[in-house]
């Protein structure tokens, strides 16, 4: 029999006593198959490997191979088919940044993809900010700057400094010669110092320059490709702001910041205006009022960052899921009012301002469904339970989830050159003429 057999046998028909245990897995193949390493860092036997499965412990499994096989391993399966095979990848990966000496190299470096490499590089920056970010948080830089009259630690004016991680991959990445992601961490870097510098202004701030993830950045890709495909061009995003406002929602409703301070009623002492037992809770909140929203006038996206914190703890979403999936609602709004196409108007901003929520929402909710159904998992399932809690014109996409989607792109053209605002059975109708 065949050694890469034997490993395929080992692994269907027995386990070790605590599956669950990467170093378990290590010693149970040790005892039953000595030569298990050189089985699994020969690259013939990777497809079969691939398609191994045991009863228990899957992932504590493929950590031990990917332990003793390095760089290669979690290269081949960083956008696996199997999503425990991407997960072990992508942990691995990041763990060799979470040291205070990140142990890449630059041989290994060479080995990663290109998809593979941008994911170590956000990674790098998002764990691993640098100063001031690292020592002070984006919402206390604010308050400090807004109001200095108050006795805060004194905020450093030295502007961005990166950190001890970020310039250790900077120099792997030279040191392995390779120029394009050398000038991404550059482009980075400048991107955070550009940041800061906003910061530093004299003027009272409430907001900043947000710089999408990684991720996030895919999910934009994904959208741009759909309408690249149908003519539209490139175009650089409209200017996107993490607000620390009150999102209007805590304006009509102050009780639900409360909440999110976990302030409780009777802990207010002696309040001077009692509140108004009549006015009751939201039944619904919408994306606008809470998480996020585009202005058309001043073409620009607002993210409420305590927006987010609050949907996030009350309906247990991933913070970040939930940030990226409003990003692309807001985007949604750019792109069916400013998305440049050849020979195309733009929708008139009033005329836009004055459509049915029913089309201007139902856009921005079926861009971000088509990407979200795309992408699956965790933030697909966030985008599902969020919607519960939307009004009716958020959940009007549904009734187009089922239209080619060349289809619908090709109405937005149409949809724009309309002479009056567009109501919904105007989008309906041309794209039954799409």
């Amino acid at each position: 029999m065949k050694d890469i057999e034997k490993f395929i046998n080992l692994i269907n028909t027995s386990s070790p006593q605590n599956p669950y245990s990467v170093s378990e897995w290590e010693k149970f193949l040790d005892n039953n198959l000595p030569n298990w390493k050189s089985i699994v860092k020969d690259l013939s036997n990777w497809q079969l490997i691939d398609e191994v499965k045991p009863i228990k412990g899957f992932h504590d499994f493929l950590e031990a191979l990917v332990n003793n096989v390095g760089v290669e391993l979690a290269n081949h399966w960083f956008n696996s088919d199997i999503e425990e095979h991407r997960k072990v990848s992508r942990e691995w990966l990041k763990e060799k940044m979470m040291t205070n000496t990140p142990t890449y190299r630059d041989e290994e470096w060479n080995k990663l993809s290109d998809d593979a490499k941008e994911y170590v590089i956000h990674y790098c920056f998002d764990i691993f900010p640098g100063e001031p970010f690292h020592t002070f948080t984006a919402e206390f830089i604010i308050r400090h700057l807004s109001y200095p009259h108050v006795d805060y630690p004194i905020f450093p004016k030295t502007g961005y400094i990166p950190s001890q991680q970020v310039l250790y991959l900077r120099s792997v990445i030279k040191k392995a010669g390779d120029g394009r992601f050398l000038k991404v961490v550059d482009n980075m870097i400048k991107e955070r110092k550009e940041a800061l510098g906003k910061f530093l202004s004299p003027s009272p701030i409430s907001r900043f320059v947000f710089i999408p993830t990684r991720d996030e950045k895919e999910l934009i890709a994904r959208v741009m490709d759909k309408f690249r495909k149908r003519g539209y061009s490139s175009s650089p995003l409209p200017e996107i702001y993490l607000s620390f406002e009150p999102p209007p929602v805590f304006v009509a409703y102050p009780e639900l910041e409360d909440e999110l301070k976990e302030i409780k009623e009777e802990q207010i002492e002696n309040p001077r205006i009692p509140r108004n037992r009549e006015r009751g809770r939201p039944d619904t909140i919408s994306i606008e009022e809470l998480l996020g929203c585009y202005l058309p006038d001043y073409k620009i996206i607002i993210i409420y960052q305590k927006g987010l914190k609050w949907a996030s703890k009350r309906y247990n979403f991933n913070e970040e899921l939930l940030r990226g999936m409003v990003l692309i609602h807001e985007i949604g709004h750019w792109i069916t009012h400013l998305l440049p196409k050849p020979n195309t108007p733009f929708w008139p901003t009033e005329l836009y301002k004055l459509s049915s929520e029913e089309v201007t929402e139902g856009w921005a909710q079926l861009i971000t469904w088509w990407v979200v159904n795309e992408v699956g998992g965790e933030i697909e399932k966030c985008f599902e339970n969020l919607n519960k809690n939307q009004p009716r014109p958020y959940r009007v996409y549904e009734e187009f989830k089922s239209e080619p989607i060349n289809s619908v792109i090709d109405s937005l053209e149409m949809l724009r050159q309309l002479h009056w605002p567009a109501g919904i059975t105007d989008w309906k109708r041309l794209i039954k003429r799409a």
